[in-house]
């Protein structure tokens, strides 16, 4: 259950329960890395494809 505490125009005061704000921090931490692999899978199909060998020298040159 929330409830509204406050509400002003700059911000809202609620009460709830621990376990449900876990859940939200939870949540928005999965959104979070969910628009970075989005973005990272955008930026790996614009990149030209590697041959293995050309791969293997990138990740020795790390």
């Amino acid at each position: 259950m929330t409830a509204i505490i406050e509400r002003t125009p700059r911000s809202i005061t609620v009460r709830m329960s621990t376990r449900r704000w876990n859940k939200i921090l939870e949540l928005e931490n999965t959104y979070k890395l969910a628009r970075i692999i989005n973005r990272s899978m955008k930026q790996v199909e614009s990149e030209p494809s590697m041959t293995p060998e050309e791969a293997m020298d990138v990740l020795k040159a790390l």
